[in-house]
């Protein structure tokens, strides 16, 4: 099968590209440095600056472009979020349904902050969409495929926890502080924390290809955690004490509007939908998750990165 890809650089693309060429299938990369594809997402990917050089048939396509979400906002970078994440879905859909044959499945990213602060309400597909910038965004990212939707194509929308990885993301930003033995909750670390594994978001990608989920689905583990517990549980994989409480004020005085919404926002995820439709998750508890990414087998980051894409 051929698949076209935007955000095919990014954590979770790069991640993808490799299982998806592993399966022999055909890839090509949307991308604004189509000449670092080969490197980043493997040799056999080809790499594309413009829609219009795919001409041949593509099966599957899977939108994740967008700038990075996790820094201070201000209301040039604001912008900049939303037409990265807009923009970029309005070509794609008017691409979509100008080809003379179309793909048989569209998988379009979203993420965790659809939902909004919700304290500890279990929140599945069938939740609405909460409040403020991270909340609005989602909702109108998610709304930008309803052309396709309305034309028949089969549309998957991933609503996508925090992704755990020692190549990027969150967990990467957390460990110097915990493996100095100065990381801790942030603030009262009652908020719910949605997260998953590197092999389990990609994992469920594939599946909601084969599946045909044409539906919004919780790309997060069965089983979320609360700030207070998942640091505990990381300190206690890196055989560090967690004495060290970030408050409130600190991270709202570094990162705005951002810490509210992203940093102390409790969302607890269900992932219903991927249970339901037979998936079954390799690390559905932290600890399991942690050993693996944080075990004896990997001494560090860059050993754990190199041994998985040997």
């Amino acid at each position: 099968m051929h698949c076209l890809i935007t955000g095919g650089t990014g954590l979770i693309g790069r991640l993808f590209c490799a299982k998806w060429l592993a399966r022999g299938n055909t890839l090509t990369v949307l991308s604004r440095s189509p000449d670092k594809v080969h490197q980043l997402c493997g040799e056999s990917a080809r790499g594309v600056r413009d829609l219009q050089q795919v001409e041949e048939p593509v099966d599957v396509v899977i939108n994740l472009a967008g700038e990075t979400i996790s820094k201070r906002w201000n209301s040039n970078n604001k912008q900049e979020i939303r037409r990265s994440r807009l923009e970029t879905s309005e070509r794609l859909v008017q691409w979509i349904l100008s080809r003379p044959e179309r793909p048989r499945y569209v998988l379009s990213g979203s993420a965790v902050g659809y939902y909004g602060d919700r304290g500890g309400d279990l929140l599945k597909e069938s939740s609405g969409p909460g409040g403020g910038f991270a909340a609005d965004l989602c909702r109108d990212w998610e709304a930008a495929t309803l052309p396709l939707q309305q034309s028949g194509v089969c549309v998957g929308i991933m609503r996508t926890a925090i992704v755990l990885s020692t190549r990027g993301g969150a967990l990467v930003e957390m460990l110097p502080a915990f493996r100095l033995g100065v990381g801790g909750p942030m603030s009262c670390g009652e908020q719910w924390m949605s997260w998953i594994h590197e092999d389990d978001i990609v994992g469920l990608m594939l599946h909601a290809i084969d599946r045909q989920l044409c539906t919004p689905f919780n790309a997060c583990a069965p089983e979320p955690v609360t700030n207070n517990s998942f640091s505990r549980l990381l300190a206690k994989q890196l055989h560090r004490p967690s004495l060290m409480r970030m408050p409130a004020w600190v991270l709202k005085l570094i990162f705005g509007e951002m810490a509210e919404e992203l940093l102390l926002a409790s969302q607890r995820m269900e992932p219903r939908t991927a249970l339901d439709s037979g998936y079954s998750f390799q690390y559905p508890t932290l600890e399991k998750a942690l050993a693996d990414l944080l075990g004896p087998n990997h001494e560090n980051g860059n050993a754990q990165a190199s041994s998985r894409t040997r």
